[in-house]
Formats: C-alpha cells, sequence, structure tokens
C-alpha cells in the first residue's frame, strides 16, 4: 500500500442508481422501512431457468443525465455510474471549475463491465452476418469506459481506473482512492461502483452454476435469505452508487457537509479457488484485522458489522465465523445486517449500497433490517437486525466486501466526529476524536 499521511479521508458527496429508487434520499427511505425490490424478472424471458426473480433498476432513464446520443453510446453499467458520479458531484457541493481538475481522482470498481452489450452485439452481428455492427461497441463493452466516461462527463483529469476483480471491485476502489487521498496524490476523488448483470446469457451462467435461489418461477417471493436456516442461493441486483472522498482539511476549509470518514481498510486473497471460499476464514479475518489496524480501533469499538450476507449456505456461515473470530465476545453485542434480501446481489455496486448505506445508518442513528431471515440457524447465531430495523449507537462499522475468487476486503468506517471528547479543550475542533487524544490515530 502506499506510503500514507497523517490525512483524513471523509465522504463529502453521494449518488445512486437502485432497484430501491434513483435517489440517496430515496434508497435510504425504502431500505429503512424493509422494502424489497426483490421482483420476476421483466427485462428478458426467463422461463428456461428455475428461477426467475432480480432486483432491476426501473424507474432509471439516461436521458435525465445525458444527451440522447452520449447515452446511446454507454453501456448500462457507465449510464448508471456517470449519473450517480454526477448525483455525488452535485450533493458535495464541490465547484469543479475552482479546483485543480488534475489532481481531481476517479476510482470505480466493476465486475464484468459491459458485458450485457457484449452478448447483444454478438447476437445481433451473428444474425446479421457480420455485415452490420455497432461502430461504439468496443467503448460500450470495455470495463475501462467506465471510469473514462466519467472523466468526459465531470471533465477530470487526474488518475483515472477502472477496478475488476469480482463482486469486491467496489470495495477495492473505495480503498484505493482513500490511499490516492491518505498519500496526498489527491485532494479528491470520485470512488463507487456499477454493475449491469441482468442479462439471460448472465442469468443462465449462474443459474448453471446453482448459484441462484429456486424460486418455483416466483411463487417463493422472500428470497434471498441471508442467515437463515432456509437459505438457498442469491438473487441478482443491479445498479451503481458513487462517492465523492475528500481530504478533510479540504472539505473543511469548503464548508461542506461531511457524511462519514474512511478510517482504514485491509485487502486479502485466499488464493483457493475461484468458485468456493477457504472454509477456514482466515485471509477474511486478516482483512478484517487489517481494517481495524489501520482504523487505528479496538474489536470492542466496532458497533455495526455490514455483512456481505449473500444468502448462501456456506458463504454466511463462513462469514458469522468470521465475525466471532475478529470481534471475539463482542461480536454478540455487534447487530449485523445485509442488504441484499432487499437489493440482490448487484455484484460490484454491492460494495456501493453497502457503504451509502452504512453512512446513511451513521447519519440517522438507524439500521435497516435483514429481510426474510425468520428461521434461526445454530451455525449462525449473532444478531442479524431480522425483520424490522431499529435506532442505534452507530460511530463505528466494518463493511465486508468478499467476493468472487476468495477476494477479501473490508472498510472502517466511522460517523463525523464520533467519540468527541467533550470534557477537552480539543473537542471544540470538528472531527476531532478520543483517538487522536490517545495517540492511535
Amino acid at each position: 500500500m502506499t506510503p500514507q499521511t497523517s490525512r483524513r479521508v471523509v465522504i463529502t458527496g453521494m449518488g445512486v442508481i437502485s432497484p430501491l429508487g434513483c435517489t440517496v434520499d430515496l434508497f435510504w427511505h425504502l431500505l429503512s422501512k424493509g422494502e424489497s425490490a426483490v421482483k420476476p424478472v421483466s427485462s428478458f424471458d426467463t422461463s428456461p431457468f428455475q428461477a426467475c426473480l432480480a432486483a432491476e433498476v426501473q424507474d432509471f432513464d439516461p436521458e435525465d443525465f445525458l444527451h440522447r446520443k452520449q447515452a446511446r453510446r454507454m453501456g448500462r453499467a457507465t449510464q448508471f455510474a456517470v449519473a450517480s458520479a454526477m448525483m455525488a458531484a452535485r450533493d458535495s457541493g464541490i465547484e469543479l471549475e475552482q479546483e485543480d481538475r488534475g489532481s481531481i481522482g476517479i476510482s470505480i470498481g466493476t465486475s464484468i463491465g459491459g458485458m450485457k452489450e457484449a452478448f447483444e452485439f454478438h447476437d445481433a452481428a451473428k444474425l446479421n452476418a457480420y455485415e452490420r455492427v455497432n461502430p461504439f461497441t468496443m467503448g460500450m463493452t470495455f470495463p475501462n469506459a467506465i471510469s473514462s466516461e466519467v472523466a468526459i462527463v465531470l471533465g477530470l483529469h487526474g488518475p483515472c481506473e477502472t477496478y475488476s476483480i469480482g463482486c469486491s471491485s467496489t470495495a477495492n476502489a473505495i480503498g484505493r482512492a482513500y490511499e490516492w487521498i491518505k498519500s496526498g496524490q489527491s485532494s479528491l476523488v470520485v470512488a463507487g461502483g456499477t454493475e449491469a448483470p441482468l442479462h439471460p446469457s448472465v442469468y443462465a451462467a449462474m443459474n448453471a452454476g446453482r448459484a441462484l435461489a429456486p424460486d418455483e418461477r416466483g411463487a417463493i417471493r422472500n428470497l434471498p435469505r441471508p442467515f437463515d436456516k432456509t437459505r438457498c442461493g442469491m438473487v441478482l441486483g443491479e445498479g451503481a452508487g458513487c462517492l465523492i472522498l475528500e481530504d478533510f482539511e479540504h472539505a473543511r476549509a469548503r464548508g461542506a457537509k461531511m457524511y462519514a470518514e474512511l478510517e482504514g481498510w485491509g485487502f486479502t486473497c485466499d488464493a483457493h479457488s475461484m468458485v468456493k471460499a477457504d472454509h477456514t476464514g482466515h485471509e477474511q479475518q486478516r482483512a478484517a484485522r487489517l481494517a481495524l489496524s489501520t482504523a487505528h480501533w479496538f474489536p470492542e469499538e466496532v458497533d455495526y458489522v455490514n455483512a456481505c450476507g449473500l444468502g448462501t449456505m456456506e458463504l454466511d456461515a463462513l462469514e458469522t465465523h468470521t465475525v466471532k473470530q475478529v470481534l471475539g465476545d463482542h461480536a454478540y453485542r455487534v447487530p449485523v445486517s445485509s442488504f441484499k434480501a432487499a437489493l440482490g446481489h448487484a455484484f460490484a455496486a454491492s460494495g456501493a449500497f453497502q457503504v451509502i448505506g452504512t453512512a446513511k445508518a451513521m447519519e440517522h442513528q438507524f439500521i435497516p433490517p435483514t429481510l426474510n431471515l425468520t428461521t434461526p440457524d445454530p451455525t449462525c447465531d449473532l444478531d442479524y437486525v431480522s425483520g424490522q430495523g431499529r435506532a442505534a449507537h452507530l460511530d463505528r462499522a466494518l463493511i465486508n466486501s468478499f467476493g468472487f475468487g476468495g477476494k477479501n476486503i473490508v472498510l472502517a468506517l466511522s460517523r463525523m466526529n464520533a467519540g468527541i471528547a467533550t470534557t477537552s479543550p480539543m473537542a471544540a475542533t470538528p472531527g476531532y476524536s478520543v483517538t487522536h487524544l490517545v495517540g492511535v490515530s
């Protein structure tokens, strides 16, 4: 990792395109109420498959953000990313014309990028004997296009990268952005993730791999079921989310609202299998401990764990074991929840939903529920906030993102001004926390 300075990294803007709405306020409102976006797929025929459910983005029109010609040259995942980045920039209140655009970075994660369009173009070209091929095919399908199009729309000239490491791509993109700011390379970074995997070929591949929860052609609707004894697989989703990550002093100087502080992260690899996590959980645990270490937190300081919570038998049990090993006895006092029962598994975009939802949870001091958890499992015996959300004291949270191929990333996010020492004269300094007073930050 890049050598770090004492710079602090804060979130000053957020934008989201999700199955639960295309504004942060609507996304949070429905998520916190316990609404689910999981429904029978409407965008293609699912009759060949054992499953038919997904969490689709329903109310998104790219022309609300882009000119028609510009939008038509982008794949759906890119459209999602550009729209959420524009919303995040607007939400942050940043005046880009007053900033050094050459130092503002872009760090975007995606698992499969424009694969949806690649399948569509292949089918169309084959049908026409390859005589008529869309000239924008390459730009619409390459993962690189996502970060490039965000840069073009926002007019940013700093480091511009697309990361693709599976489901944890967004957490990686956010972690890399954190490093850029901590090292002094950038004072401001647009970071996030996007995914549009809802295509019959992708669905068929997931179905063939027995990853999707069988739903008897939509007859069973309470899916997925993270941490439930009857959990049987995942449901696909789509969408995007972007953050404005900023140096604390830069944000304070311009009077920006600060949603939360990113205090650390950890990244490890199982080096075990492309499709199965290492059953020991050692590398998941090491990622979490690295996040705690870089954040200078004790395990007992964690107030909440936003879980990966895919809804599969093996992975949910393994994640529960990881939380117990890392937090010890404190694990039984810490609420844990998964958003995937409400939003489906949107590959890389799930990481964006997790961070945005956790930042809003800290702002409102309220934890959204883990839906569809009705049958307790002895192997998953933590507090998963089942059924209904609840008020809670939230200063520090770990966000788990455990991806395909054994890529394990944990982010350490804290509420702004968490742990203010009110009896100290330093408490008058915005964002000054107890950890600074005891010399561990």
